[in-house]
């Protein structure tokens, strides 16, 4: 393309090469190889002017507009969408960032216990919980009392705020990362819920070449308040059984 461009504006260039201005062919043979042409310094004299009137001609051509960059629009949900195993795998994968980023914001000195409440409010259907229904929470490091289903509960569980004494804080251990595998996902007939068990593995920032293994199952409906977002119902956690 470049090619043609240049032989289009050499072209051109001729064409206002004044009539006085003579080009002398020379063949000269550079090494035994094909002919070249030569052309004399008084030509290539008579080239500049003419040279500068297409690059006059071209800094006045409109410019051509660029395209605008497409974006992905986030595809909007109803109830009545069924959940797919990717809409579950990226739930599970949001979790896990929350509660990495519960941690960082702890040993940053923020206000851990706000983003706690975000991170519980936002994967947790708080905002879906029918009458005579509540949610189920079985934690990790829970032995006393083994099942959550209000919010002082949930937050005490993730930064220890007093409601249970047992309840050291999970979410400010803190950890450096999570990263899970699942081992199966079941959308249930016409997808109005998902359910998936796996094993995350957990690395405290206190032992960043470690790793802590813990099963999960989790269960997510979409909101009632925003469709696109899915929403966990029931939550079981636990350590591997150990002989």
């Amino acid at each position: 393309m470049m090619k043609i461009v240049f032989a289009l504006l050499l072209t051109n260039a001729f064409a206002f090469v004044p009539s006085s201005t003579v080009v002398t062919p020379v063949a000269r043979r550079p090494h035994g190889g094909q002919p070249v042409m030569l052309v004399s310094r008084d030509a290539v004299s008579g080239l500049t002017a003419p040279l500068r009137k297409l690059g006059n001609i071209f800094a006045a051509a409109p410019a051509v507009a660029e395209k605008p960059a497409t974006t992905q629009v986030a595809v909007k949900k109803s109830l009545s969408d069924p959940i797919t195993k990717d809409e579950v795998r990226a739930a599970v994968r949001a979790w896990c960032d929350g509660i990495v980023d519960i941690g960082r914001v702890y040993k940053s000195g923020g206000d851990y216990k706000a983003r706690a409440i975000q991170h519980i409010e936002k994967h947790y259907a708080f905002d879906s919980i029918t009458e005579g229904s509540k949610l189920l929470f079985k934690p990790t490091l829970a032995s006393e009392y083994n099942f959550r289903s209000d919010m002082d509960e949930f937050i005490s569980y993730f930064i220890g705020d007093g409601v249970y004494s047992e309840d050291g804080g999970f979410a400010i251990k803190p950890w450096d990362a999570v990263r899970f595998d699942t081992f199966g996902t079941f959308i249930v007939p016409g997808g109005s819920s998902g359910t998936t068990s796996g094993i995350y593995h957990f690395t405290p920032s206190a032992a960043p070449d470690t790793e802590v293994k813990v099963e999960y199952t989790f269960q997510f409906i979409r909101s009632k308040t925003d469709p696109s977002q899915l929403k966990i119902v029931l939550h079981h956690s636990s350590v591997p059984f150990s002989k």
